[in-house]
């Protein structure tokens, strides 16, 4: 029995999602026959081409034609007006919307950032042009949004994935993608929607198979339905009209029995960590324990179409370890998908898998999604990486730890082995907050690893937020202060940054433990008993609208702290590993202050 593994939209298309080719790499290994199919990249293909901007226009030109019931709709027809009587501007999103592609995916015009910026402009009006279709849901080169959040709730996930005109999704399913498979080759298909914007479309995904193609067994993973474990027990319908069946956490072994079970007509009870209907029941099945790396198997990227992604050369995903090693951060939810259990692959086998996958697809370049990568293992990996004489380059995680671990002899060898761009979860540079949030480390050792790590000529690109349980103003103030102290225009050891709101979110320790916060109350809305970011009441620390006057004032300082950012707001991180191994630290400053390179139109 064959079986067909599909990624939905909508997600980055710069590189392959590591769920796929993980999960085909062991099945493969255990002796099934398995095919991966990126809808997401293929989605990508088919909404930025011509023929189907065509289409999105016509959809516009017969929405306008009818009656306006609302405010909102009344709004948008004079948009449509003003886009169908510009015939111009038109033509030159359909021309250029090929050639934009073509600049992504060709080396020569890939690093001549005007040229990249025209055509990152044109593609984002290009998606702009089909949200506009498809109003009031927005579609983007990375998210997917529908008003009123309909994955939160049953009743707006039977209406989203049945909705023709806001579900963008439906007709490239129906129309576009699923025509291209034979279906009929497989037995089983499994979905992996990791992210609430794939939700609809997923969904979307199965409900239609579900229908055309009864002889399907289809199963969802990936950590969104694993976090909602606990609200599934009254959802029969979504396992009568979408799916057949869950599986929870890690998908290797549980898929893999799957696939023994139904092949030998045996029971589904038999499958570990698996949620199906019995007897009109939602069933949840024991749990099985994760599998330790060494009976994991190597990524297989060889279904990928890696010729498709936005990408002058392949960018490959990699994990060298599964969990966080620290496992503390009170607000984190990352290692909820793997039951909180860490472990870690032999860094001489790291080193094996790059070398293999590097010369097998022609790259040398390799993003680490690991939670974060402790030092001793970098330092192995490293040195393992050095001994094997594996050409690479690639960014990982780095959490903060004491400078005479994270010391500059460290940093260099990283650096020396190809992590040419590191990410660091600072969160926050105030003592206090760093305690509650449980970082383990405060500000002063913050400003020494960042110190060491730059000394080294390594990026260090940092993540932050604002508004976390009683945070006060005076304390995000003190975030800011020191981001900007240590910016490209002060010490130079912060090279760039990505800063939110702090969001409250199912299945970390301040969901479990409220009180322990100052929370009051988390607002648990029956009309989102699929939501996994909650509303709360806290009368400590910042209001709501103080929260965003700090981000908004960040914001405001950012370009002046920043210049480089005139070059890395446009680029995803994957497409500014490209740039930085190309250029440098110091030539990419010296680009964003030439104004003839950053003067192209932005979207």
């Amino acid at each position: 029995m064959k079986t067909a593994l599909i990624f939905p939209p909508q997600w980055f298309p710069s590189q392959p999602y590591l769920a796929l080719p993980t999960l085909a790499g062991y099945l493969k290994s255990h002796g099934h026959e398995v095919d991966q199919y990126d809808f997401n990249i293929e989605g990508y293909e088919t909404f930025l081409s011509r023929s189907y901007l065509e289409e999105c226009v016509e959809i516009i030109r017969e929405r306008l034609s009818r009656p306006a019931y609302t405010p909102e709709e009344n709004q948008v027809k004079n948009v449509y007006r003003d886009i169908l009587s510009d015939p111009d501007y038109l033509e030159s999103i359909y021309s250029g919307v090929e050639e934009a592609k073509e600049v992504l995916r060709t080396e020569e015009l890939f690093f001549q950032f005007p040229v990249y910026k025209r055509a990152y402009t044109t593609l984002k009006i290009a998606m702009k042009l089909i949200s506009f279709a498809h109003f009031p849901s927005q579609v983007d080169l990375e998210s997917f949004f529908m008003p009123g959040n309909p994955e939160e709730n049953l009743n707006g996930i039977l209406g989203a994935t049945a909705d023709p005109v806001a579900n963008p999704y439906l007709r490239l399913f129906e129309d576009h993608l699923l025509p291209r498979v034979d279906w009929n080759e497989y037995g089983v298909v499994g979905i992996s929607i990791i992210h609430v914007g794939q939700v609809i479309a997923g969904l979307s995904l199965a409900r239609l198979l579900r229908k055309q193609h009864p002889h399907l067994h289809i199963v969802i993973g990936g950590s969104v339905f694993t976090r909602h474990i606990d609200i599934l027990d009254d959802k029969q319908i979504l396992f009568d009209e979408f799916f057949h069946s869950i599986i929870l956490f890690e998908g290797e072994l549980p898929l893999r029995r799957l696939l023994e079970q139904l092949q030998s007509g045996g029971s589904l009870s038999e499958v570990p960590n698996l949620i199906h209907l019995q007897d009109g029941k939602v069933v949840h099945n024991p749990k099985a324990e994760s599998l330790p790396y060494d009976q994991l198997a190597r990524p297989d990227f060889d279904d990928m179409p890696l010729e498709k992604y936005l990408m002058p050369y392949p960018v490959l995903p990699y994990m060298a370890s599964r969990g966080c090693y620290w496992g503390k951060c009170t607000f984190c939810t990352h290692s909820h998908i793997y039951d909180s259990f860490y472990r870690k692959e032999n860094e001489a086998r790291v080193a094996e898998d790059i070398d293999y996958l590097g010369k097998r697809h022609n790259t040398k370049y390799f993003t680490f999604s690991d939670e974060a990568i402790s030092p001793n293992a970098f330092k192995r990996m490293a040195a393992a990486i050095l001994k094997n004489n594996v050409d690479m380059r690639a960014l990982g995680m780095l959490k903060f730890e004491a400078d005479t671990v994270e010391t500059e002899d460290l940093f260099r060898e990283i650096c020396r082995a190809g992590f040419i761009m590191l990410f660091y979860g600072l969160e926050s540079a105030n003592d206090r907050v760093l305690s509650i949030i449980d970082k383990g480390c405060d500000q002063k050792t913050e400003h020494r690893v960042l110190t060491n790590s730059a000394r080294a000529g390594i990026w260090n690109h940092l993540y932050l937020f604002f508004g976390f349980p009683t945070e006060e103003l005076a304390e995000a103030e003190e975030t800011i202060r020191f981001t900007v102290e240590n910016s490209e225009r002060g010490s130079g050891i912060v090279h760039s940054v990505g800063q939110s709101t702090f969001s409250l979110e199912k299945d970390s320790a301040i969901f479990h433990n409220p009180k322990k916060f100052s929370i009051d109350r988390i607002v648990q809305d029956p009309e989102r008993d699929m939501a996994i970011v909650f509303d709360f009441d806290i009368q400590k620390g910042m209001t709501r609208d103080e929260v965003m006057d700090v981000y908004e004032q960040f914001d405001a300082v950012l370009d002046d702290c920043f210049p480089s950012r005139k070059i890395w707001k446009y680029l995803s991180r994957e497409h500014f590993l490209l740039y930085l191994d190309r250029f440098g630290r110091e030539e990419i400053l010296r680009m964003a202050q030439d104004e003839a390179l950053t003067e192209a139109v932005e979207a």
